[in-house]
């Protein structure tokens, strides 16, 4: 992946902050490096964002836990996000 678009991966992970462990850009900007790392994958096998949406839900109970993941209406808006820009970056 190259570093421009991990960086607006970045920038959109950071903005939802799904889990709330994003500080500011000094501080820990890659926080979310390791699931955005796990995500392009998982984008490839999604058929549609329905099934990216699910992807990412479970990809979060996964790296976290299902009761830190919390529900997956957290997710939608971050995947809606992610699934454009992966779309318009094939």
């Amino acid at each position: 992946m190259n570093s421009k678009l991990k960086n607006k991966l970045r920038a959109i992970f950071n903005k939802h902050d799904p889990i709330g462990i994003y500080e500011d850009e000094k501080t820990n900007f890659d926080e979310y490096d390791p699931e955005i790392e796990r995500l392009i994958p998982r984008f490839q096998r999604s058929n549609n964002l329905n099934e990216f949406t699910q992807e990412i839900y479970d990809l979060f109970q996964k790296m976290f836990s299902p009761e830190l993941a919390g529900p997956k209406t957290r997710y939608k808006k971050l995947a809606k996000e992610v699934y454009d820009l992966l779309r318009r970056n094939k």
